[in-house]
């Protein structure tokens, strides 16, 4: 019998994803395009979508836990891809037709390597948008944990999240130069590590297989790698307190009170569409601001929220859930395993044609790249991240 679905995971992801949109709206929308108007608050704080991943590697367990990783890993892909395509390629569109002139110098290699999610990978890709750096990882969090599902158990998984934590502080130190190494750590997205190491922890906990000691370690000793990664102390204190309050959803009673029940239904629909307004809503939100700036920075705020609404709600609705339904109504997901090798094939042979273009470009609106990516890139994810429709600590498919 299905388990009731829980709102306290729905509320969280609504608190995720806001944090993530008022970030980019009052802090790195202005700090990118000083044309925008100088915004009534600024929400500096980069936790939003790191908060939706370890969301995700929660339910990863949650779904991995009942076996069948083979059908896992078709349905979040189901979820996550043909969403991201579309939206990539939209947001490309408005970039190079409808953004300001001078805001993009992106070019049709960019959106194809960003399609096929290997924009970590090959030197000199402008990033279609910042927010996605939570796409390729998720994508090598859930094949990693259906490759592991039925090969690490007991202790094993224990062992692995400390990996998870402290693996990355160690191949830091091979990063500091362009290298094999560095493409590696960076292509796979290495230093987020810790986030799915809280996921699974926060998992294992609320199954009664981490003790309360062992989970406070390893969410301390998480954190402090978050700060050494991001460089950022301020944020990583925001996604503390965050995962406190994941920890009571995991592992207390549901929050289905009074002021939580009233709004339930808004609640629900907004969790539902999250994903693709985590998809939709940074760089063409920024270019909806400038088109209304000459209003103020409060319709900019409400014009970047509204837009990026609407849109996620037509993603959700017309291409992410018809996309899983048709992908996954095959039973041996033969339809999904076709188009991830026909994709796999084509940026074999892309790449090898374009390795010589390595030293060409750069970011968008002519940004210096990044180091190593921050916790959510400016920034997590969203997504931010994230596959399903969930119900309880042990849950279907809740957040994506």
């Amino acid at each position: 019998m299905p388990t009731k679905r829980r709102i306290n995971w729905d509320v969280l992801r609504i608190a995720a994803v806001l944090c993530v949109l008022l970030q980019h709206a009052t802090h790195a929308g202005p700090s990118v395009h000083p044309e925008l108007s100088a915004p009534v608050f600024t929400f500096s704080l980069e936790f939003g979508a790191s908060a939706l991943v370890v969301i995700s590697a929660f339910f990863a367990c949650a779904s991995l836990a009942k076996g069948a990783p083979g059908r896992f890993l078709r349905s979040r892909l189901a979820r996550l891809l043909p969403a991201y395509v579309v939206a990539a390629t939209v947001t490309y569109l408005v970039l190079r037709h409808v953004a300001p002139a001078g805001w993009s110098e992106l070019e049709p290699r960019d959106l194809l390597f960003n399609a096929l999610m290997l924009q970590n990978w090959v030197p000199g890709v402008r990033l279609v948008d910042f927010s996605y750096w939570t796409l390729p990882v998720q994508v090598t969090g859930f094949v990693a944990g259906a490759l592991l599902a039925s090969r690490v158990r007991g202790n094993g998984v224990k062992a692995l999240v400390w990996a998870l934590v402290l693996g990355p502080l160690v191949l830091r130190v091979w990063t500091e130069e362009p290298g094999v190494v560095r493409t590696f750590y960076d292509g796979f997205g290495v230093h987020r590590g810790q986030l799915f190491a809280i996921g699974v922890g926060i998992w294992l906990w609320a199954k009664g297989r981490l003790g309360d000691t062992h989970l406070f370690a390893l969410l301390t000793a998480a954190l402090l790698a978050q700060a050494v990664h991001s460089a950022d102390l301020a944020s990583t204190i925001g996604l503390g307190v965050l995962l406190i309050a994941v920890c009571a959803a995991a592992g207390g009673a549901d929050w289905d009170v009074a002021p939580v029940r009233a709004l339930a239904r808004p609640i629900r629909w907004l969790a539902g569409i999250s994903y693709g307004v985590y998809l939709v809503h940074q760089e063409i939100g920024y270019v909806v601001m400038a088109k209304v700036a000459a209003f103020g920075p409060w319709a900019e705020l409400a014009a970047f929220t509204g837009t990026a609404v609407v849109l996620g709600w037509l993603l959700t609705r017309f291409v992410e859930r018809p996309a899983h339904r048709a992908l996954t109504a095959n039973p041996d997901g033969s339809v999904l395993a076709g188009l991830v090798l026909a994709g796999r094939l084509l940026a074999a042979r892309v790449v090898g044609a374009q390795s010589h273009l390595g030293s060409v470009g750069a970011v968008p609106f002519n940004l210096p790249p990044l180091r190593r990516p921050v916790s959510h890139p400016s920034t997590s994810a969203a997504a931010p991240s994230t596959p399903g429709d969930v119900a309880s600590a042990a849950p279907s498919d809740q957040p994506r």
